[in-house]
């Protein structure tokens, strides 16, 4: 207790209530005061500044008269407020904190504690960040990224790291217990950060950074990329390491300088299957490939490559090898489907460069066992598929179908329909530039944005032409295709605003479609962009049909699908698209593109 005395008069020594007051409402943080028993225990609030009376929905009178129980909450693991003296005396800046507002909302927030004796009374001061958005965009970042194989640490600005993915907890055999929260170079077990450490580029040019690293405590080679995610002012919220392994791509690069003796011995110092093919025989092969097939050595060289792998792979496979030779690729993969010796059927990706073997083109391909990444690729993949919109508004006035079928497992095509009120929805359709984990961070980003303009406008333009602005400083290169629009069922008008995404169909009621254009750039490549708007009226009958550019074949002049599409109904349209994608993905393995559509019929 001496010690509690002690600490109380030297606080009150240093702290002046009166200058908190003279800045009490002009200050962004939330802030507000107890009064405390005598261990600091918090009793009752006794004031507030008006950004906690916004933000928790009560006046001030009512406030007042609430139980701190009521309203404050530590995490699942500290619910009872006598901890808040505990958090205190560990002298714990930065507290996370969640307030309970009066509709039952949890708001987020990071606070600053202080205590200070007034008038022989103890009192608590606490000064709280909220940190809401940056909670939510945690949450999506951890459901999309668990599914990656790619190693991914997220990072805080203050280089302590926030999550890894199940790949990264795995990579370094650490738990979430281990790591979070840590600074990153603890992961090694490194008593300081790298003299050369990327994160200070990558904060002071809120910049994409790219390199390779060797890492001599796992004997790895790894292409790194470094993205920063940034608020709507521009500042950072994380920092998304991806880490990929890169030992196969050294090793093949020096495949390419040895001898015949040399790639024998590096294909069996390889962990994968390897061979080496010439005139579709396989000439070469590793410890590993005969295990994976389950034959001696003599019998798989001099074997024909087909005819160990499914009928159904022996044309795209003949395909894909003949234009390997032909063009002398470098670089390829295709997954298949494969029958390992225990009858068990699992996945294979194949990839698959050109390389001379003494004299002759051929084709060396390094087989991985990817049944599991392909497991966790799908458990990605449900979890975006979840995330999109299902149900639509205005079911009284139209009827919408949509065409979802990513280029891989994971899409960079994203849309949402907004209901506004009875008469009014808005909607986007967005095509990120790129795959994978890249456009599935920047699709939860753009999400995240766009319902924000929405809340503050309803004019396609004006939330194209925002969004443009927010994102110009922050993407460079990696810009977004949009098309934004609205329909008002009062005055019976379409709006469309293209960005990037410029085409769309009409079909008025018993006519012709006609192919609309609704001209701009991809959002972030200027910051004076230019944007039009198209207005349209529409009628019972009439047909809209919003696409992304996977699905630019309906654009080719012999006009067929266009036809098929005038004269059918938007749900037979959706059947065909889908029948004619998977189709294209059984026969090549792959879409050039994420491929989306959305499709509107009035009532």
């Amino acid at each position: 207790m001496h010690k509690d005395k002690q600490e109380s008069n030297i606080l009150d020594k240093n702290i002046n209530i009166n200058k908190y007051k003279d800045i009490w409402d002009k200050i962004n943080e939330l802030a507000f005061v107890m009064e405390a028993d005598e261990v600091f225990v918090p009793k009752c609030f006794i004031d507030a500044n008006s950004k906690v009376y916004s933000h928790l929905g009560y006046s001030k009178k009512n406030f007042i008269k609430e139980a701190p129980s009521n309203i404050l909450i530590f995490d699942k693991n500290e619910t009872d407020l006598e901890l808040y003296r505990n958090i205190i005396y560990k002298k714990r800046n930065n507290v996370e904190m969640i307030l309970r507002s009066k509709d039952k909302k949890l708001i987020y927030v990071k606070a600053n504690i202080i205590l200070f004796v007034h008038n022989k009374k103890n009192y608590i001061l606490t000064i709280a960040t909220d940190i809401t958005k940056n909670k939510r965009l945690e949450k999506e970042l951890n459901g999309i990224l668990n599914g990656i194989p790619d190693v991914i640490k997220v990072y805080n600005p203050d280089y302590t790291l926030v999550f890894l993915n199940e790949a990264g907890y795995s990579f370094y055999n650490k738990s979430p217990q281990e790591v979070n929260g840590k600074s990153c170079y603890k992961l090694l077990s490194k008593k300081e950060k790298y003299l050369k450490c990327y994160l200070d580029k990558v904060i002071q040019t809120k910049q994409i950074f790219t390199t390779e690293r060797y890492l001599p405590e796992m004997n790895k080679f790894m292409d790194v990329c470094y993205n920063p995610v940034l608020d709507e002012d521009g500042e950072i919220l994380f920092i998304v390491e991806r880490l990929r392994d890169i030992t196969e791509k050294k090793i093949l690069n020096k495949i390419l300088k040895d001898s015949k003796e040399r790639y024998k011995q590096i294909l069996n110092s390889s962990p994968d299957p390897m061979v080496i093919i010439v005139d579709n025989k396989i000439v070469l092969a590793n410890y590993e490939a005969c295990n994976l097939i389950d034959l001696d050595y003599s019998e798989l060289i001099e074997s024909n490559v087909y005819k160990h792998f499914q009928e159904k792979y022996i044309k795209p496979l003949h395909k894909r090898f003949r234009n390997i030779i032909s063009q002398k690729e470098v670089k390829g993969t295709y997954d298949i489907e494969f029958y390992f010796s225990d009858g068990k059927l699992g996945n294979l990706q194949i990839s698959y460069s050109y390389l001379l073997y003494e004299g002759s083109s051929a084709i060396l391909a390094v087989i991985r066992d990817i049944t599991k990444i392909k497991q966790e690729l799908k458990k990605a993949a449900e979890f975006q598929k979840n995330t999109l919109q299902k149900c639509f508004p205005a079911e009284e006035f139209i009827n919408i179908a949509s065409v979802y079928v990513p280029a891989n497992t994971i899409s960079g095509d994203f849309y949402r329909i907004c209901k506004i009120n009875e008469k009014l929805i808005i909607g986007i359709i967005v095509d990120v530039r790129g795959k994978g984990i890249s456009a599935a961070l920047n699709i939860s980003a753009l999400d995240v944005l766009f319902l924000q303009e929405v809340a503050i406008t309803h004019d396609p333009i004006n939330i194209v032409k925002n969004l443009n602005n927010k994102l110009v400083s922050y993407y460079e290169e990696n810009y977004i295709a949009v098309c934004c629009f609205k329909l008002d069922f009062n005055q019976n008008e379409l709006n469309v605003v293209g960005a990037g995404m410029n085409q769309f169909f009409l079909q008025k009621k018993d006519q012709k479609i006609e192919e609309m254009i609704a001209e701009g750039t991809f959002l972030g490549m200027f910051e004076n962009s230019e944007f039009c708007e198209q207005t349209i009226s529409f009628e019972s009958g009439d047909k809209i049909f919003f696409f992304t550019d996977g699905l630019d074949f309906m654009l080719d002049e012999d006009k067929i699908i266009q036809r098929y599409m005038g004269k059918v109904s938007i749900y037979q349209f959706k059947e065909y698209i889908d029948a004619f994608l998977n189709d294209t993905l059984l026969e090549i393995g792959t879409l050039k593109d994420d491929s989306t559509m959305i499709a509107i019929e009035i009532k």
